[in-house]
């Protein structure tokens, strides 16, 4: 991100880059999953892809910074479609006792993407980073062309009697209105602007109002609503969507701040320090799909969410010892025991929300557990990108050498070529902020885990 922003002179409002995609795939995921029971599947699934390479294609050929988060933000749009509409497909077409084994898949697929998606990004952009996104029009060819040839196979099922007129865009407004004012809030908040600032302030309160505002408008106005607050009375669900919601927080901020923290405090250049996720990743991506194996074969799903729930904490909460100051080895060794407490929660959480419920409600619950995931992902990234700007920034002000470079260290930008005291007081600075980071993540993650407990015992059919 920072050289994208830097070719628009722009390297100050970087963030924008990632947030304006995060924010409306987190907007736009609820209504999709919805709509796949307005309008079908199938067809929520081909305009899913549509609008994420539309988005792709603008961002490849934008002309300056604008262009280019608005363009991202058409992309979150499809992105938010895909990863619900897929999802849903897979829950309508496999039996419940089987759809471990193809989530398990689906997840160490996102897992891969996740972890080589930087470093192949790092790569164009070493050379065009245009290509960061022209790279999706390739792909999508054969893809499309793979859909198109099993179109007819693709679940169409729609509700009987329901229109566009049926749309919930109260609710989608609510949910735009909250999500954006709360996401700003703790992404400006002690970063941009003072904790106390008016602007801080307003959007903090604005978005707490809005939430019960949007439960209120659910449950008494909207004729097909968004979010169906009905579905709530299964223990399981409710279990599911806290617990997801939580739980969220460890995945994000690893993925997110751990290849900075290897740059900074280990030195190590952007695509090593992306290939650093490797110790966590691996690990995540076979107990996701180890575990979908076993589920199917025992017809039980609770076990392995608290197995997964107890081994997430424990490794979450010993990342906090990731302050530059123990080998690496050691290092490696926390972060593959956190990788598999998080491949068990992967598929764990939805399809024990999903084993309480019959086929009518699956693309609602499926949607809402999901969607507390993205929910939980964004607003910990704010939190969890607060807490590393402002520790980072304080320790390095706090040294006359590094506060010429601030804004520099902040950006993750070319850190290597400081003076040597420079980078000693980094590595130190963001040690201590990551370390801290995880703290807070420990915590977020303790009520998802105590969510967990409550969920009841159904056996897989």
């Amino acid at each position: 991100m920072p050289t994208i922003a830097s070719q628009f002179n722009s390297l100050s409002q970087q963030q924008w880059i990632a947030l304006a995609y995060l924010l409306t795939s987190t907007v736009f995921q609820p209504l999709f999953g919805r709509a796949t029971d307005l309008f079908g599947s199938r067809a929520m699934l081909f305009a899913s892809v549509f609008c994420f390479e539309l988005g792709s294609l603008l961002c490849a050929v934008s002309q300056n910074f604008i262009w280019l988060c608005c363009a991202r933000a058409v992309a979150g749009v499809g992105s938010g479609g895909l990863g619900v509409v897929i999802m849903v497909i897979v829950s309508q077409i496999v039996p419940l006792r089987e759809r471990g084994n193809y989530m398990g898949i689906m997840y160490a697929r996102l897992v891969i993407s996740t972890v080589f998606g930087p470093i192949i990004g790092g790569a164009f952009v070493q050379w065009n980073w245009r290509w960061c996104f022209y790279i999706n029009q390739i792909i999508a060819v054969p893809a499309v062309g793979i859909l198109l040839a099993f179109a007819r196979k693709l679940p169409h099922h729609t509700k009987p009697n329901i229109t566009s007129r049926d749309v919930d865009v109260g609710g989608i407004a609510l949910v735009a209105g909250f999500t954006v004012t709360l996401a700003l809030g703790f992404n400006w908040g002690g970063v941009v602007y003072p904790w106390s600032s008016p602007l801080v302030v307003s959007l903090l309160t604005v978005g707490f109002v809005l939430v019960p505002t949007f439960v209120f408008w659910e449950i008494k106005v909207a004729p097909f609503p968004l979010i169906p607050m009905h579905t709530f009375k299964y223990r399981n669900v409710t279990a599911g969507v806290a617990n997801n919601f939580f739980s969220s927080v460890s995945l994000q901020g690893l993925f997110l701040y751990m290849p900075s923290y290897y740059q900074i405090v280990r030195k190590d250049s952007q695509i090593i320090s992306g290939l650093d996720t490797l110790p966590y990743a691996i690990p995540a991506l076979f107990v996701s799909t180890i575990s979908g194996w076993l589920i199917a074969r025992t017809g039980t799903v609770r076990g392995y969410l608290w197995l997964g729930g107890v081994i997430n904490l424990a490794g979450t909460g010993l990342l906090t010892l990731l302050n530059g100051q123990h080998p690496r080895a050691v290092e490696y060794v926390l972060l593959f025991l956190a990788g598999i407490g998080a491949g068990f929660l992967m598929q764990t959480i939805t399809l024990s929300a999903q084993s309480e419920v019959g086929k009518e409600l699956i693309a609602t619950v499926t949607t809402m557990t999901l969607w507390s995931r993205r929910l939980g992902n964004i607003l910990s990234a704010a939190m969890q990108g607060s807490i590393i700007s402002n520790i980072f920034k304080r320790g390095i002000l706090a040294n006359a050498a590094a506060a010429p470079y601030v804004t520099q260290l902040l950006a993750a930008d070319n850190v290597s070529s400081l003076p040597a005291d420079v980078q000693l007081v980094a590595a130190q600075s963001y040690g201590a902020a990551f370390s801290m980071m995880m703290v807070a993540t420990t915590v977020f993650c303790l009520p998802g885990f105590l969510w967990s407990l409550a969920a009841k015992k159904q056996k897989l059919s």
